[in-house]
């Protein structure tokens, strides 16, 4: 159907170094305005194709499969917080090594056992950081043109507009802050979902209203 008036719908996208990029095909976000087109030559979104902007209808909620890096974030935060553990057991463990080897005046000893901890929690610290990235940001759009709906509630649109970002936990709210900077648009973090759907209730209608509407 096309719908008379914007459709609201939420995404995400993987931080990159000029922007946003699409967090399954890697398509780059220059703007914050986007418009589908399909190799197949066809107008996008097609019935049979799966081209088009994709968002779902309904606000993220953490480790929605419908997202990649969302349905990510539960497992990559446990992973964080299990490497953070043991960074911390490590040095609490090389302190009640070292500290009787100092105190005996073992200097070599204590010096293989740092250098060989040190090692170890730099792995770990290396892990930590690998897994925090790609980092990625959640964000609405407002869907114009043709917009089809699945029945699991994702959206495919003819072209979007990127409304506002929502900073996910675990983003750095410096980083989530330029990006919206640069695209010119308001940043929300995830605890504000109640402010952010005030604001969004200003630019756009969520599916259901707007199909009524076209009715």
């Amino acid at each position: 159907m096309t719908a008379p008036l914007p459709v609201l719908g939420f995404r995400e996208w993987v931080i990159a170094r000029d922007g946003l990029v699409s967090s399954i095909r890697g398509e780059p976000w220059p703007t914050a305005v986007a418009e589908a087109s399909c190799e197949a030559g066809h107008p996008a979104p097609a019935d049979d194709c799966r081209c088009g902007i994709y968002a779902i209808e309904g606000w993220p909620r953490l480790g929605d499969d419908r997202l990649y890096e969302e349905a990510a974030a539960p497992m990559r935060l446990l992973a964080q917080a299990l490497l953070g553990g043991v960074v911390l057991a490590g040095i609490a463990a090389l302190l009640a090594m070292d500290q009787p080897l100092v105190a005996r005046g073992s200097w070599l000893p204590a010096f293989v056992i740092g250098v060989a901890m040190a090692i170890g929690l730099a792995g770990v610290v290396a892990a930590d950081l690998a897994i925090m990235r790609p980092a990625y940001v959640l964000g609405a759009v407002l869907l114009s043109g043709r917009v089809l709906r699945y029945e699991n509630g994702v959206l495919r649109a003819e072209q979007a507009r990127i409304a506002c970002l929502v900073r996910p936990i675990g983003v750095r709210r410096r980083l989530a802050a330029s990006l919206a900077h640069r695209l010119g648009v308001p940043v929300f973090h995830w605890y504000e979902r109640e402010r952010a759907l005030r604001y969004l209730s200003e630019h756009g209608d969520p599916w259901a209203r707007a199909a009524a509407d076209a009715r």
